[in-house]
């Protein structure tokens, strides 16, 4: 009888300890993953001190935010800290509002992603490319700033002095529509034509309309050379080691790049795009599509976005022009963000941030960590 109870007194302190492990397991883990963050918010400070780094830092996972910092300065000029409603150039990974803009005309019975592109804008030279070879990169169009370098004037150039230098040259196409994948910058800057044809508001105006408005993106604007002064207060410009680092003159056109936005509003939009706020599920579905090609074969690049090849709901693109660079990556089934927004990185390679930030985490972004 002692035995027996001996026995189930040993198997009840065992039921008890048993658990007791796991959470000591679950609490070191925390703990380390913690000590991970400090380390990684300590060496963000250092670079920021000394010159090297200067952006904005965010990961959250399920609401929650993990990550959050701000360092360096707004202008190489002027003494102003950046802070956590500065807003960036984004460059390309402005590709996925203009994405967004394409897929919300479509929603609205305006614009079909297979029509021919020439249906939309008239003087558009090239019959065969259609809306859909824009957003998947596939039109073989030539590159609009090496054809601005040879035949334009260096003065401001917009969206319609792209369009008319593209009818007046006729440069040829890389390879048959469709049938391969060649990023395009030129591919969407016409789609920020076409939004503002259809529209018919400009492209600044339509984004923020239906866009930045409804997710309540107050720090977040297409902003350029042909802007307003003062549009966006919180505007942080680039530099490099030698100073100021910001637009050109082709800083006119807008599509391929020019929206500025914060870590907290690019947040903003990982949850209006996590919870269907600006389309139905099974229409957004269609920016995480890879291409189809002409053979069959598919490019794993939807609407504005890169996809993992084994895991489709992580999405990421990153974008780099002037003194900016930016990043950002979605784990839409674990919701999970990372977002990297840098206007001056000096003596230390944006891979190595990267590296630096991704190692600190534990968090799943596939190929693109």
């Amino acid at each position: 009888m002692k035995l027996i109870n001996i026995i189930l007194s040993v198997f009840v302190i065992g039921l008890v300890i048993m658990p007791s492990y796991a959470n000591s397991d679950k609490v070191s883990s925390e703990v380390n993953g913690t000590n991970k963050l400090k380390a990684l918010e300590q060496w963000i400070d250092e670079k920021g001190k000394s010159g090297q780094l200067s952006g904005t830092f965010l990961f959250a996972r399920k609401g929650k935010v993990l990550l959050k910092k701000a360092v360096g300065n707004v202008h190489p000029d002027h003494d102003r800290p950046i802070v956590l409603d500065s807003s960036f150039n984004l460059a390309s990974v402005s590709k996925q509002f203009t994405a967004m803009a394409v897929m919300l005309l479509s929603y609205q019975g305006k614009l079909d992603y297979d029509a021919k592109v020439k249906s939309y804008l008239a003087e558009f030279p090239y019959p065969n490319i259609t809306v859909r070879h824009l957003l998947n990169h596939t039109s073989g169009l030539a590159d609009y700033m090496e054809l601005a370098e040879e035949h334009w004037n260096n003065e401001t150039l917009t969206n319609q002095d792209m369009l008319n230098l593209f009818n007046k040259h006729k440069p040829a196409l890389a390879f048959v529509p469709g049938s391969k994948f060649e990023y395009s910058n030129t591919g969407y800057v016409t789609l920020s034509a076409i939004v503002e044809r259809v529209s018919k508001m400009s492209f600044a105006h339509y984004l923020k309309k239906h866009v930045f408005q409804p997710l309540s993106m107050d720090h977040t604007r297409v902003v350029n050379l042909l802007s307003e002064p003062n549009l966006l207060p919180s505007r942080v410009y680039g530099q490099n080691s030698e100073g100021l680092d910001d637009l050109v003159y082709l800083d006119g056109v807008s599509g391929d790049g020019a929206v500025y936005s914060s870590v907290d509003d690019l947040l903003k939009w990982h949850y209006g795009l996590v919870d269907n706020k600006l389309l139905p599920k099974k229409l957004q579905e269609a920016a995480y599509t890879p291409a189809t090609l002409n053979d069959g074969s598919l490019f794993h690049y939807g609407f504005g976005w890169f996809i993992d090849r084994k895991s489709p709901h992580i999405v990421a693109h990153s974008g780099g022009w002037v003194g900016f660079i930016s990043y950002i990556a979605r784990n839409t089934q674990s919701d999970e963000v990372i977002i990297l927004l840098t206007n001056k990185v000096d003596g230390i390679e944006f891979e190595e941030l990267q590296k630096r930030v991704f190692s600190s985490l534990d968090a799943d972004f596939g190929e693109f960590q």
